[in-house]
């Protein structure tokens, strides 16, 4: 059998395939005679190799099933998103593809799922899904306006204040102009509170006022507030039956007004504008808002106590008090113990904290006098604990609580310690960073027959964590798992474990994901941090499909900022020197898959990553990644390009260079300068294409942007490795010397390394003797090392070092001093002289007109700027595209003094007074139509002196 056949063979064997010969004669009269004994003509045969035909044929093993030893086959979970939000994602990234859209019907319909789904789960609007769900109402607006449900939808999973975001802002005026007449009173209220609390956050309490005011004067004249529901208590009870807005002939408030005032009013506060504060009280007043709800009193109380003024703080309070009694006459204050009691607490909190002791004993003694309910009393033990009585203190005045309460009769009216009062008082002890204190706490509810609730073990385990014993609170989760969990109180405290369970190292995999295991069976939040460190605990075991599945599961429900954090995790990991090369593409796949919004910085950052750790092939793929985005953020531009040339000319690798260089040939946004073309030498000199390098030199030359030093000296470098390379640095320093351009040291290093490379060290020898005889030049240690580096063969630079210590012994004898390393070849390199290309992106460099030409043009007087305008097409470019240039011609005075450019040019350039003279813009003006339209830029950038 030959050996192909064989190879063949063996391996269908061996991957449980059939084994079948198309071309085989025999093989075809037996398929033939089974089908019937057709003749073998030439449509028969073509009839038999149908895969039908072969397949019903086939031969089969079926003793052996090789496949077993496969590595079974992976099924990756899909992205968990609510529903609705996959359809408004594919929208954006068509609006940004500028492709065909899907139909509205189809986005409404997501849009009224993706609201209906996000109410059902009770969690809170991001910000990413509010840009989402902004530019799809905004696609289908003609086909919502008239459905109040989006509106109202919305407002009940608005966030928290905290996490309201500018695409939160947006959202919301786009909600609001889309009221209109049909609108029932319920959005109208809805969305217009939802405005003013978001504008009133964001810091903008004078928008939000204005609006407020508006809606006073119409929209809130044509709502009946029995008609809505499903908003408070207060509301339900208003009524506005005259022509005034606020207030009814009864008195009654609107909560969406009180609301909305209280807002506005606080955030004047914040920002300690008194004389608004005075006035929107007033206008609060006028409306019988402040007389008719302690919801004003109360914010304004809490404002005075964020910005730490005792004296507004008492007089909030004494208002606020009086007012709450005064509602509360002829009836308990049990009627109160809810917000009431949550207040007194965290005014004694802050008098605690903040050293007012005497004004919080004031308010302790105040609220005795009236008999407080059990909460109340709760907070006055949390006082006590703040102020410094101990756990058995606190011990008596729970009995003295007590038995002062035996008398009465009635369970309901009793005042007894329970799980509450433990729980506020170990909440106490974990403020004061005493976990000692905490448990004793503990202990004496258990004393008192009270045994710890839920509540109780997630404060347990949070203040062990916070001492590092992750032992006890192990034990304290499983004593919480025994409770019963009616809400998601654990769920932070439980996610906080599990990082530290990953941290400490000291724990095993099981057991972590045991823990894990109990959020994911309840469908509970893992919060970001938790994602992170379980992400990067599963890559450590080469685990990616678990880390693919759990970001699928967890990244879609993040804000912008959280999946930020996990991003950066992640890419810390990839960047990280020590990690697995195959870990660290495993890792970037996933970043790239899961955080398609990955910007280019971080992507630049990883493409040369890749290239320092020796794996051009993958970096090109970083980079073809960026190429085929559609995000503007993330597509390469110039950096990106030289970064991608610096990276292939390190490792001369001609093959990636070749491949980003096409990338760049049909990239239509990248407009080619100066500073990519000179990557572009230095990168194909690396790779040893130092003619091809010469050829970008030449696009350089007649590009209207012009060379920059930097351009030389690589050009110099090119030559230097070129064939014939000298003759090209000739023609390029003999345009130089024609042109005026100011030689320095460095220009005169490259050049003599240019000339020398090619063997012909002679006649560098020459040039150089010749420069220095005439005053042209100081050779120096660079321009010598150069010389001796650039040689190409260790025999040549042993006549160099002859003949450099015989005609410059100093020069040679400092460099010998600094150190010689010989490489493998015989030749040697002096340690003191750096001749490395580094591309910068100073703007100075250019010769061409950049930003610092557009400043010198502003400096100039308006008879030389008509003039750069007049004669040089790069000025007149430059003054065209230039707004502030623009602007200067029209509204500068045609008589305006001449302004001194020499201290311009001499900041700017860094080039002595006596280097500059204002008359350089007219000389250099008239030799550009025979020199070429990059000249003026070249003068200017140079600073070169022509009389």
């Amino acid at each position: 059998m030959p050996s192909h056949l064989t190879r063949h063979v063996f391996r269908r064997l061996l991957a449980n395939e059939p084994i079948v010969h198309r071309g085989c004669l025999r093989r075809r009269g037996i398929i033939t005679a089974a089908y019937g004994g057709r003749r073998q003509t030439k449509a028969s045969c073509q009839d038999i190799q149908t895969p039908s035909a072969v397949a019903a044929a086939a031969q089969r093993r079926a003793f052996f099933d090789l496949t077993m030893f496969r590595k079974p086959k992976t099924n990756l979970k899909a992205p968990d998103m609510v529903a609705g939000l996959d359809k408004m994602r594919e929208l954006e990234k068509l609006q940004r593809l500028r492709a065909r859209l899907p139909s509205q019907k189809e986005i409404s319909k997501a849009i009224k799922a993706f609201i209906a789904a996000k109410v059902k789960s009770d969690r809170s609007l991001d910000d990413i899904e509010a840009s989402l769900l902004l530019r799809s109402i905004q696609y289908c607006r003609e086909l919502l306006i008239t459905d109040d449900n989006v509106s109202i939808g919305t407002t009940k999973m608005w966030p928290g204040l905290h996490k309201v975001a500018a695409s939160h802002v947006s959202l919301a005026f786009e909600l609001h102009g889309m009221l209109n007449e049909s609108s029932s009173p319920t959005t109208i209220r809805r969305v217009h509170c939802m405005l003013c609390q978001t504008l009133c956050h964001m810091g903008d309490p004078d928008r939000a006022k204005n609006l407020q005011t508006a809606f006073e004067r119409t929209a809130a004249a044509r709502i009946s507030p029995n008609t809505d529901p499903d908003v408070s208590g207060a509301e339900d009870d208003a009524h506005d039956t005259s022509s005034h807005v606020v207030s009814g002939k009864e008195g009654q408030l609107h909560d969406c007004n009180v609301r909305c005032w209280t807002d506005i009013i606080s955030a004047y506060a914040r920002l300690d504008r008194d004389l608004e504060v005075n006035l929107c009280l007033e206008l609060a007043k006028q409306r019988g808002l402040a007389d008719r709800s302690d919801r004003l009193y109360r914010s304004m109380m809490f404002a005075s106590l964020h910005r730490g003024n005792l004296q507004e703080v008492q007089t909030w309070w004494g208002k606020w008090y009086s007012m709450v009694s005064r509602h509360a006459r002829g009836r308990s204050m049990g009627s109160f113990t809810g917000e009431f009691a949550r207040s007194v607490m965290e005014l004694l909190r802050w008098c605690a904290t903040s050293g007012h002791i005497s004004f919080g004993h004031d308010v302790v003694r105040e609220i005795l006098q009236n008999n407080p309910v059990k909460p109340i009393w709760d907070a006055i033990f949390v006082w006590a604990a703040a102020t410094g009585k101990g756990v058995d203190e606190i011990g008596r005045m729970i009995e003295v609580m007590e038995s002062a309460d035996s008398s009465t009769s009635s369970s309901s009216k009793r005042r007894q310690a329970d799980i509450a009062t433990i729980n506020a008082l170990v909440e106490c002890a974990i403020s004061k960073e005493d976990p000692y204190m905490a448990e004793r706490f503990i202990a004496l509810g258990r004393e008192r027959g009270i045994e710890p609730d839920a509540k109780t073990y997630v404060l347990q385990i949070d203040y062990r964590l916070s001492v590092g014993d992750i032992d006890g609170a192990l034990t304290s989760y499983q004593n919480l798992q025994s409770t019963d969990v009616s809400s998601e109180e654990d769920v932070p405290t439980v996610n906080k474990l599990i990082v530290a369970l990953c941290s400490s190292k000291r724990y095993d995999f099981d057991t972590i994901m045991n823990v894990a295991a109990d959020l994911s069976d309840r469908r509970a939040r893992f919060e970001p941090q938790t994602v992170t460190t379980l992400t990067l605990l599963h890559l450590d075991r080469d685990e990616v499909q678990d880390v693919t599945d759990l970001l699928n599961t967890h990244a879609y429900h993040f804000s912008s900022a959280e999946r930020a954090g996990i991003r950066d995790a992640l890419l810390a990991y990839c960047l990280d020197p020590q990690a697995p090369l195959a870990r660290t593409w495993d890792a970037y796949t996933i970043l790239r898959e899961i955080f398609d919004e990955l910007p280019r910085q971080p992507r630049t950052q990883l493409m040369s990553m890749f290239f320092r750790r020796k794996r051009p092939d993958i970096a090109v793929h970083v980079f073809n990644h960026m190429r085929l985005h559609s995000r503007e953020d993330t597509i390469p531009t110039i950096d990106t390009y030289v970064t991608a040339f610096m990276g292939a000319a390190r490792l001369k690798d001609l093959e990636s260079l070749e491949l980003i260089h096409n990338q760049l040939k049909l990239d239509f946004n990248i407009n080619v300068s100066t500073h990519l073309r000179n990557a572009l030498i230095i990168a194909y000199t690396a790779c040893g294409k130092p003619r091809k390098a010469l050829s970008f030199w030449d696009d350089i030359v007649a590009s209207r942007e012009g060379p920059s030093y930097n351009s030389i000296h690589v050009a110099f470098r090119a030559c230097e490795h070129a064939h014939l390379g000298d003759i090209k640095a000739k023609e390029i320093w003999a345009k130089l010397l024609k042109m005026n351009v100011e030689l320095d040291r460095t220009l005169w290093g490259s050049y003599i390394a240019a000339v020398a490379g090619q063997g012909n060290m002679s006649h560098a020898a020459e040039i150089l003797a010749a420069a220095d005889k005439k005053g042209e030049l100081d050779v120096d240690e660079h321009v010598l090392g150069s010389l001796f580096m650039s040689t190409p063969s260790p025999v040549k630079q042993r006549d160099v070092e002859v003949w450099a210590r015989d005609k410059y012994p100093q020069v040679w004898g400092s460099l010998m001093e600094k150190g010689v390393k010989e490489l493998e070849n015989g030749a040697r390199v002096l340690k003191g002289i750096d001749r490395s290309c580094i591309m910068t992106g100073n703007a100075t460099e250019v010769f061409g007109i950049t930003e610092l030409a557009e400043q010198i043009l502003l400096a100039l007087p308006m008879r030389d700027l008509l003039l750069a305008q007049r004669v040089n097409r790069t000025f007149h470019d430059t003054i065209a595209s230039s707004p502030r240039i623009q602007e200067a011609l029209y509204f500068r005075p045609a008589k305006e003094p001449n302004t001194d450019i020499n201290p311009l040019l001499t900041r700017v350039f860094n080039v002595t007074e006596a280097q500059v003279r204002l008359h350089t813009l007219h000389v250099v003006t008239q030799e550009a139509s025979s020199n070429g339209p990059w000249i003026v830029g070249q003068k200017l950038s140079l600073g070169i002196a022509l009389f």
